[in-house]
């Protein structure tokens, strides 16, 4: 085995479980019959279903009127919604994040926006929106893994002189936040297609992609990035996004559009949460 495998496969004992409410979310779509169960198992976790109401009545979504019980909100938001709710709840305790060196509320923030962004691409190309989603919201895993396990060391890779974050945390601990997040997505038994999604989504894809669950999260990412340091935008970066869209069929109006509304989502979920 190689070295720098075994390094984090060793690591990655140390990591907890995934609550069990998040992976019964992972695993909820749309098509699922057991509504009504998955409704009242949310309904045993009170502060949950708190957090999720307040959400529904967030200014975001203007509701004309209080949303005061999770059947309303799943009957006025739609039950994809609510999902992408609870999703975002769960990933908020996710791991015990405490580093003084680590901006979670940003952290998160991002990665709502990447689902949120992720599924709307999959409108374009057919693949499943629940599990755009999911695989948006954990694309980036893997950093908060290396908080973790490894603070000391992420201190140090914020500290390195490198403007690229992957080659300061290859230089520091032998891999970077894609590589061990797809281990740990795979550790957890999330879908493959998450976990190939999570370890490519730095990757620029080949010139002849196939439309692809890793392919609308590096999109995801890329253009939601794009949108967080436009001021610093390059124009490497330009061509990239370029390359992507192309790929995807999709007009550049649309996909800032879609930045937009899906910063805005972030915006309000974090806000409550």
């Amino acid at each position: 085995m190689d070295p720098k495998d075994k390094a984090v496969r060793l690591s990655l004992v140390d990591l907890p479980s995934l609550p069990a409410l998040l992976m019964e979310a992972l695993q909820y779509t749309s098509d699922d019959k057991s509504l009504t169960v998955f409704a009242d198992k949310i309904s045993q976790d009170p502060p949950m279903v708190i957090r999720i109401l307040r959400i529904a009545n967030s200014p975001f979504y203007g509701m004309s009127r209080e949303i005061s019980s999770l059947r309303q909100a799943i009957a006025l938001l739609g039950i994809n919604r609510v999902r992408d709710m609870l999703l975002g709840v769960c990933f908020s305790n996710i791991l015990p994040v405490r580093h003084k060196d680590f901006n979670y509320p940003l952290f998160l923030h991002h990665s709502m926006a990447v689902a949120d962004y992720a599924r709307q691409l999959a409108t374009y190309t057919g693949i499943g929106q629940d599990i755009a989603f999911s695989a948006g919201l954990l694309h980036d895993i893997g950093l908060l893994v290396i908080v973790v396990l490894f603070p000391d060391d992420f201190s140090r890779i914020l500290n390195e002189p490198i403007p690229n974050r992957i080659e300061a945390e290859r230089r520091i601990l032998g891999f970077d936040h894609t590589e061990i997040g797809g281990k740990a997505a795979m550790k957890w038994n999330l879908p493959v297609a998450i976990q190939e999604a999570i370890e490519l989504h730095e990757t620029q894809p080949a010139y002849d992609s196939a439309k692809s669950l890793a392919l609308l999260v590096y999109a995801a990412n890329l253009l939601v990035t794009e949108t967080e340091q436009r001021e610093n935008t390059g124009l490497e970066l330009q061509e990239a996004i370029t390359d992507v869209l192309d790929k995807l069929d999709i007009p550049i109006d649309q996909a800032t559009f879609w930045a937009s509304t899906s910063r805005e989502f972030a915006d309000q979920i974090v806000a409550v949460l």
